[in-house]
Parts: structure tokens; sequence; C-alpha cells
């Protein structure tokens, strides 16, 4: 039995040209950070302080009126907290202020996590049968030969988190490249993947990191489902685009190019052939596979981080576009987003423990970039329903005419951060 389905991650052309523009380059000055911040802020101040422009006056209206509602929400939810004259939030918490997303909705916001490819979902959605993206990815059924893979065992002894470090933060260490933007693609599965391929060269080599391209796994990268295009701006997951890239090193037909040689683009209209993308260009780095850990495994996620370095994970993302500063906490459940965790801590002075993660946002997001993210150390207990797997993507019905029916799925750990991590194996040099 064959299912249509087709994805509605979409961007209004003039909010990804404004995103991509506020968040691209440097304004002549900035918004006012949240202890400056009061009603009298106004749309015009903040579209000179973005760099942003709507010529269209319904939608300069409707972007008015938007952030009209998330200035009152910023306000509100920093009434509530104690900020010092310098800016540093005093007491638990975060705290929220005006950025490039403030005249945004979140259903806008540039993410690109596609759930429909995740096992989770994807065999339910498949009729008994196991799906492309399953099969890519290592599962077999009678019927179907199973497709090549790179997926690898756990390679590292699995500790009580009480043996581990107090702290890790490979982004200290020197191991991240900063913080980029991915504009309004949905990309964020790329960035993930070519964060956590970068990082993982730097460990192994001892060098700094430099920046690779996602272009290439963003472009070219397949579908196995065939469904909703080929990946791209449309979505996927961080496992499937490791896997190409482990595919292509194996076959030594590519790998990872350097950001200079296939830059990025968002802009998913302008993007040739595959073959022309890396014609005359040589890979730089190659991987051998990947790992993904045992799906809301707060162990294993701990130890992954202290053990062999940043993880890419899926996460609940619609309510972080406000956020400024802090440790962040959410209720939400719903996964839509990828991003790289590259540590954990525990805030000196409240005793709140985090998550790092750094964003495909660009650096004016967040802290440079970065979101620290509630952790408990019962994290995998801190577990709730993703009842909504499909949001993101519009479902008709079955051949027959029936709808099509999901289970809810369980998610782990605040925003859903345990839920779906990975990271490559065997990052090396590709010798010329």
């Amino acid at each position: 039995m064959m299912i249509r389905l087709r994805n509605v991650l979409l961007f209004s052309a003039a909010a990804v040209a404004a995103v991509v523009s506020a968040a691209g380059g440097e304004s002549s000055s900035s918004p006012p950070e949240p202890h400056q911040l009061d009603s009298t802020y106004t749309f015009e101040q903040y579209l000179i302080h973005l760099e942003k422009k709507y010529t269209d006056r319904d939608e300069y209206d409707r972007r008015s009126r938007i952030f009209a509602k998330n200035l009152g929400k910023i306000l509100a939810h920093n009434e509530a907290k104690q900020i010092g004259e310098d800016g540093r939030l005093i007491g638990e918490g975060y705290v929220m202020g005006v950025n490039m997303f403030t005249d945004v909705e979140s259903h806008e916001l540039p993410m690109g996590y596609n759930k429909l490819l995740h096992p989770a979902w994807s065999h339910q959605l498949s009729v008994g049968a196991f799906s492309g993206a399953e099969r890519k990815l290592g599962a077999t059924d009678t019927d179907t030969d199973t497709e090549a893979y790179y997926s690898k065992p756990i390679g590292f002894e699995m500790e009580e988190v009480s043996a581990l470090p107090d702290s890790v933060d490979w982004s200290a260490e020197g191991k991240v490249s900063k913080a980029p933007n991915q504009g309004g693609c949905g990309s964020c599965w790329a960035f993930a993947a070519t964060a956590a391929i970068e990082s993982h060269l730097a460990i192994a080599t001892g060098e700094k990191p430099f920046e690779l391209s996602e272009q290439d796994m963003l472009q070219c990268s397949p579908n196995p489902d065939h469904c909703g295009g080929t990946g791209g701006c449309i979505g996927s997951t961080v496992e499937l685009a490791l896997n190409y890239i482990a595919d292509i090193t194996a076959k030594k037909t590519g790998g990872m190019f350097n950001i200079t040689d296939v830059p990025y683009s968002p802009y998913d209209y302008r993007w040739g052939r595959c073959e022309a993308l890396t014609k005359g260009k040589s890979p730089q780095v190659g991987i051998e596979g990947w790992t993904a850990l045992e799906s809301n495994d707060y162990k294993a996620v701990m130890n992954a981080l202290a053990k062999v370095g940043p993880l890419a994970v899926a996460v609940a993302a619609s309510s972080w576009s406000l956020y400024r500063g802090g440790v962040f906490h959410t209720m939400d459940t719903t996964v839509n987003h990828a991003v790289f965790l590259v540590g954990y801590g525990t805030n000196e002075e409240t005793k709140e423990k985090y998550w790092k993660i750094r964003n495909s946002w660009g650096p004016k997001f967040g802290e440079e970039g970065y979101i620290r993210v509630l952790r408990t150390d019962g994290d995998d207990q801190v577990c709730g329903q993703d009842t909504d797997p499909l949001v993101g993507l519009a479902c008709e019905l079955d051949d027959n005419g029936n709808k099509i029916e999901t289970k809810p799925v369980q998610v782990c750990g605040t925003g859903a951060v345990l839920f779906d991590a990975s990271y490559p194996v065997g990052v090396h040099r590709i010798e010329e």
C-alpha cells in the first residue's frame, strides 16, 4: 500500500529574506538588552536595529502585529526576573530578548528535522514494512535486501554518571567552530551533522576545527522514501546525512568539502545539479560511519559527551526563538529541530544543571549562538509524548481513502534533548 506524503515546512519569502539579512551581517546599532527594554520600544526602531525591510504593506502590518505580541511576551516574562545593571540574570531561569525572530511566528522558524525519516514514525507510516529510511539505516525484513549502511556500535565503556566529570564543554576546549546561520532553509540536520564532523576531526587531530561545507549533504544526500523531495530545505535527519558522507567516502566518490570551495546557499531555487556542485573540487574530510545512541538514554548521552565528543541531537525548539540567556526550560515535546550538543555543566550561582547547545541561527541568537537547556540527573525520567508526529508534514489519505493514524512517541529530557543523539565515527582527512 502506497502512502502519499508531502512536507509543508514553509517560510514566507519575506520572512526568509528578513531572517537571512538580519542574521547575516552586523547592524549599525543593536536592539536594547533585556534590562534596557520597555514598552516604548517600537517596531520602526526594531527594523532599523535588525536591518529588516518589508516593502509590502500587508506584510509590514502583519510583522508589526507579531512584533507587538512577542514584545509583550518578552516584557511579561522578564518582569518576574531580577536582572542586574550589567544585564546579567540574577537567579534561576532565563531571560528573553529582542532578536531577528521577534517579528516571526514560531511555525516560521528555520528548522528542518524531518520526523518522517526517523524510525519511530517512519515504521508506523510504512504500513507493516520497513521504510526506505529504516533499511538505509540498518533495518531488515524478509522482502527487501538491506541497503548499504554505516551504523557502528558504541565504542566506549558505559560508566555511571557519578563517575563522569562534573562538566564538559568542547567549545571551551576550542573544538567547536563558531555558530553558523542556516538562514530560511530547513537545513538544521545538515548543519548539525557538519558540526559533528568538524569537531570530531579536531578532537582526532588535536587541531582547531576548520569550517566544512553543509551544501553537498544538503543538496545531494538521498531521501530513501522519496517523499517531500530529496531532503534539502524540506528536511531530513542527521543519521541519513552521516550515512551519505560515509557512503561516498567508502566509494571514494566524495566526502566533506571546505566551505570556501563549496559555499552554503539557503536558496534551493538557485541550486544546480549535484554533479556540478563539487566538480573540480577535492573532498577534504571523510568518515567511516556513525553511531546513534539508545533513544532517551541520559547515561549514554553523558558518557558520549565525556568520552567521545559533541553530539548531534534532535530537539523541540518552537519556544526557543526569544531566548537571550540563562538556563532555559520548556515543556514542549514536539520534535522539529536538529542542533549540536557540545557539553554539560552546572551554573555556579544557582546550581542549575544544564546542557550546552550550539544552534544554527547565527551568533546573534541567545548566548553568542548557544543556548543552555535545563538538565537533571533524572532526565531520562523527564519524559513526555510527541503527540503531533507529523507537524511540518501534510499527510494525505492512503490508497484506500483511510486516514493515516500514528501513535505518540515518547521523548525525554528538557525539550526532548535525549530522544535522538548521534555522532560520526572514524573522521579523518582525505589524502589527495
